[in-house]
């Protein structure tokens, strides 16, 4: 039986090699990339969509991120190259132009990395795949397609029974797609046109 002081011993030298470790890092054709990274690569294969903004007067900011609930973290990923946000978060904020990532799967080499992604404000979705080369992560468009009535659905999953905000991402949003002049008002009080 061990003794206090040996088994104290044994938990700090645990405690060092999980730190040591890098926390959330994936293997592809043996490299340990970080989740920083991995999702970094994503989000920069798709910067100039993540860019744009219904509100013509909106400030610049990051691409953001958010990750469906199959994917499980249990922590935000901090990143210099965009932010990540919960769902809840997104839906508190009624932002309307980001990348959903819903899955995430390594092939059984682990030498690529597939990514579902969704990005409703230009109603486009797909696999991305993502693979190193040469010590740097790069990103290949393995299915693509673009659906308007997959992005109301995305939408509509979001934001149904959601009360709508003035002046929101989402405002401007659903005043272009019921075709009504750019105002950041809400067409009603709860967000409606989306699931139909």
């Amino acid at each position: 039986m061990m003794n206090l002081k040996t088994q104290n011993s044994i938990a700090a030298i645990l405690l060092c090699l999980a730190a040591a470790s890098p926390v959330g890092a994936l293997e592809l054709q043996q490299q340990n990339f970080s989740d920083d990274q991995i999702f970094s690569a994503v989000v920069n294969h798709f910067k100039k969509p993540l860019l744009h903004r219904f509100n013509p007067a909106a400030a610049e900011r990051q691409p953001l991120l958010v990750l469906g609930p199959a994917l499980k973290f249990g922590k935000k990923i901090k990143s210099a190259s965009f932010t990540h946000l919960t769902q809840q978060e997104l839906v508190e904020q009624q932002q309307a132009v980001f990348l959903l990532v819903t899955k995430a799967y390594p092939d059984p080499d682990r030498k690529e990395l597939y990514v579902e992604y969704d990005i409703p404000s230009n109603a486009s979705y797909g696999v991305l795949k993502v693979y190193p080369e040469k010590g740097e992560l790069v990103t290949q468009s393995f299915d693509s397609y673009r659906s308007s009535s997959g992005a109301r659905a995305t939408y509509g999953k979001l934001y149904t029974g959601v009360a709508c905000k003035d002046n929101t991402e989402m405002a401007w949003r659903w005043n272009y797609y019921i075709r009504n002049r750019p105002s950041g008002r809400c067409p009603d009080t709860m967000f409606t046109e989306f699931t139909e």
